[in-house]
């Protein structure tokens, strides 16, 4: 049996389609079996909220009178980057001027908020653009546009972090405690979308997506995209692999699923919500959807060694890392995530909710993700070889 996008977007408009979450799903299929599962089931929706350290938000205020050229500005006392005249792109990871726990990240969810928030903007001195400072209070709603972009909106998969040093690691993962005390990882495992289609055959450039309540676009690989990274036995990769860059609109988004945050010695990061609609087009794909965490392996990263390539403690399971201790080099440790898989199943349920009330439909990828590239790492070059 095989389905088409476009026979699945019908009967969402009649009010037929059946739609599951990735929970509802993989239950289905365990008392259905496949065949069973893809005669009844139109959609599955999946979910993430994961941490977020790649994300820039895209601002524009108008102009001024006089008119300005930003030669510089901050964003309640964030730096932000001049983008043109009266446009401005905001890191969620960098930090306050004043306050170094407050940064981007915490910006952009005050501005889903309704917040407002100070600008504070110097000018350069041009001709035609004579205003040469700028200070004034705004909220979403006076912006022209604002859009963020998630240049790591989804990834497939990622690592666990421990230390098995004497001392403890402040690292982007969290502080991690010596002699391999603990351990953190951030994924949704089960419910994320690309574990569920782990060689986009539904996901793809042109995608419409789920972005914190607004709709999203796929629009191309991701920050760190690394599809050839080794695979366990069910295709699920046992560690960062493919990785999707995502737009979508900041003044349609719910604060709920925007919340800026802040991991010690790293900075200021980004939660965001994800919800990816899966079509269940044929057997293929209802195969994956069976997928559990007791099939989800990822590796175990040693933190220890401040270099690129780091030692590792072989690999686990998310079953066993959901128990909140995993074995690591015979030693139990405490495993503690910085994703949260509740939230990320709200999210699922929350985007069921609107394919069945016709309110989100399902979109053909305009281009298939490049699952054949290799991701290229920083090595420094003299001039003299170039």
């Amino acid at each position: 049996m095989k389905r088409t996008i476009y026979e699945i977007n019908e009967k969402i408009k009649k009010g037929k389609a059946f739609v599951l979450t990735a929970n509802e799903a993989k239950s289905l299929i365990q008392e259905k079996g496949t065949k069973g599962f893809l005669n009844e089931v139109d959609v599955v929706t999946c979910a993430a909220f994961e941490m977020n350290a790649n994300a820039i938000a895209y601002l524009n205020f108008g102009q001024t009178d006089p008119l300005i050229y930003f030669s510089s500005a901050s964003i309640n006392n964030v730096p932000a980057y001049v983008a043109g005249p009266s446009d401005l792109c905001l890191s969620c990871v960098a930090p306050s001027t004043e306050n170094y726990k407050y940064g981007g990240a915490h910006v952009i969810e005050d501005l889903t908020s309704g917040k407002n928030i100070r600008l504070k903007s110097i000018g350069h001195p041009l001709e035609e653009y004579t205003n040469k400072e700028f200070d004034t209070w705004f909220n979403l709603s006076d912006l022209n546009h604002a859009r963020i972009l998630l240049n790591q909106g989804i990834n497939q998969n990622n690592i666990i972090a421990c230390n098995s040093g004497d001392k403890d690691i402040n690292s982007h993962m969290g502080t991690l405690i010596g002699k391999l005390e603990n351990s953190t990882f951030n994924s949704s495992s089960y419910l994320n979308p690309l574990i569920n289609d782990p060689f986009c055959e539904t996901i793809g450039i042109g995608s419409k997506i789920w972005v914190a309540g607004a709709e999203g676009i796929i629009v191309g690989e991701g920050s760190n995209h690394n599809p050839e990274q080794k695979r366990n036995d069910y295709d699920i990769p046992v560690g960062p692999a493919a990785t999707l860059a995502v737009v979508a609109d900041l003044s349609d988004m719910d604060s709920k699923w925007v919340r800026g945050g802040f991991i010690k010695s790293f900075g200021p990061v980004l939660y965001i919500g994800i919800g990816v609609a899966i079509p269940v087009l044929n057997e293929s794909i209802a195969e994956k959807l069976s997928i559990g965490d007791e099939n989800i392996h990822t590796t175990i990263v040693d933190f220890s060694i401040p270099r690129r390539a780091k030692p590792i403690f072989g690999q686990c399971t998310y079953e066993e890392l959901r128990t909140s201790t995993v074995i690591i080099n015979r030693k139990p440790t405490l495993s503690a995530p910085l994703s949260s898989m509740a939230y990320a199943q709200e999210i699922c349920g929350l985007l069921k909710e609107n394919i069945m009330n016709g309110k989100f439909f399902l979109t053909e990828p305009t281009t298939k993700i490049n699952l054949n590239k290799k991701l290229k790492k920083m090595n420094p070059r003299l001039i003299e070889k170039i």
